[in-house]
């Protein structure tokens, strides 16, 4: 889950213990070097924008009739953006099973219970096949938990079935990557570490669309206080704390890697106040550098009341994407913004569940063929920014 991945800013411990999150201040010394991060960035964008063509033929039969035979494995279904994701699975395809994949299997029963047509399974991220017995028919692996031994990826490639992802921060996915290049042509890989798992990315490539070019894009994401965290990210928290570097953000068409008052900065949410933000390095910052070929790109991480709590709303997942660069021989400056008033796991359940209807093939296209993938490579973005606002998503734009 990304909101996992705010360790960079966030006293864990505190939050476990039930504290109000704080930000942190940024780390000035970093575990890893700014060489080895550069390296490990090169490689990711390497990979998945030069991936060849796999040499097998892909059986497109097999992998539409799959979803009649077998069932959609829900890694961590049981946690918090777990449950989310599988309830809006539900709703939106009812007639195809589930696995709620868990390590408590009372609580993965509980949500099986609550949407039918789903089966509880108690899961072992450090055993192959995810424990699970060769009996077991599975069509896809959504892995909503941290898997530090990427079982399994390697599980859904043994059986060819689409992999989706969402806790691989942007600067530790080298393991993915080198197990995917091993095995290139097994199985659809989908890296959707992006915030929400790819709303604020299509949210910006949406309003990047009225450019002819673009210099700069800004990201600005506000964490309602009171929004919930399951103990899974509170996990995932403690396994990259401290080791978190400085964030990376695109300035001058190169990486820069921030820290102390070079990671701090401003967001102006929906009701217009001016928020203290930190810098955060997302999935987002890789995928819309290189979508849009902007020189400069920041994603920046407020945690505050939201805009629809202050108003006396729930508390909502919000995200304002501002664009300058050039239209009709001028400047042009566009800001977009999104509110999901559901809460950021609802919204980060809902967006997993579509890109996995692209990956699987159930939105009126074809399964994707083996391969790695971004959200945004997997959808088109006026139907996933659609789905989201059919759902509770409420988006404006203005530009000037």
């Amino acid at each position: 889950m990304q909101l996992a991945l705010l360790v960079q800013q966030y006293d864990w411990q505190a939050i476990a213990q039930g504290a109000t999150a704080k930000p942190n201040a940024v780390s000035k010394t970093p575990t890893a070097s700014k060489g080895t991060l550069d390296c490990i960035f090169h490689s990711l964008i390497h990979c998945l924008m030069k991936t060849k063509e796999p040499t097998i033929v892909f059986d497109q039969e097999r992998a539409s009739n799959l979803m009649t035979t077998a069932q959609v494995l829900f890694a961590g279904g049981s946690g918090v953006v777990g449950r989310a994701a599988v309830r809006w699975f539900r709703q939106r395809h009812p007639g195809i099973p589930v696995l709620i994949g868990g390590r408590n299997l009372q609580m993965a029963g509980e949500v099986a219970q609550e949407v039918g047509a789903a089966e509880a399974v108690a899961i072992d991220l450090d055993q192959p096949r995810l424990g699970l017995g060769d009996d077991v028919a599975v069509a896809a692996v959504v892995m909503l938990a941290p898997e530090a031994g990427l079982k399994g990826m390697s599980y859904a490639q043994d059986l060819g079935i689409p992999y989706l992802n969402i806790n691989a921060a942007l600067t530790e996915i080298g393991p993915e990557l080198a197990l995917f290049a091993h095995r290139a042509t097994a199985a659809p890989v989908v890296l959707a570490s992006h915030w929400m798992a790819g709303a604020a990315v299509f949210l910006a490539l949406n309003s990047a669309k009225g450019f002819e070019s673009i210099q700069s894009i800004r990201i600005g994401a506000i964490l309602d206080e009171q929004d919930p965290a399951g103990p899974a990210s509170l996990e995932d928290m403690e396994r990259v704390h401290g080791a978190a570097p400085p964030a990376m953000i695109f300035e001058g068409g190169r990486r820069v890697w921030l820290s102390g008052d070079a990671a701090k900065g401003k967001v102006e949410s929906i009701d217009g106040r001016f928020l203290d933000a930190t810098a955060f390095s997302t999935f987002d910052i890789a995928s819309l550098h290189a979508a849009t070929g902007a020189a400069d790109v920041r994603f920046d991480l407020v945690t505050d009341e939201s805009s629809s709590r202050r108003r006396g709303g729930e508390a909502a997942a919000e995200i304002v994407v501002e664009i300058e660069g050039e239209a009709d021989g001028r400047t042009k400056h566009s800001r977009s913004t999104l509110e999901f008033k559901h809460g950021a796991c609802s919204l980060t359940g809902l967006s997993v569940v579509l890109s996995l209807a692209s990956v699987l093939g159930l939105n009126d296209r074809s399964p994707a063929r083996p391969g790695v993938y971004l959200p945004e490579l997997l959808s088109d973005t006026k139907w996933f920014l659609d789905e989201l606002c059919s759902a509770g998503a409420t988006i404006y734009e203005d530009s000037k």
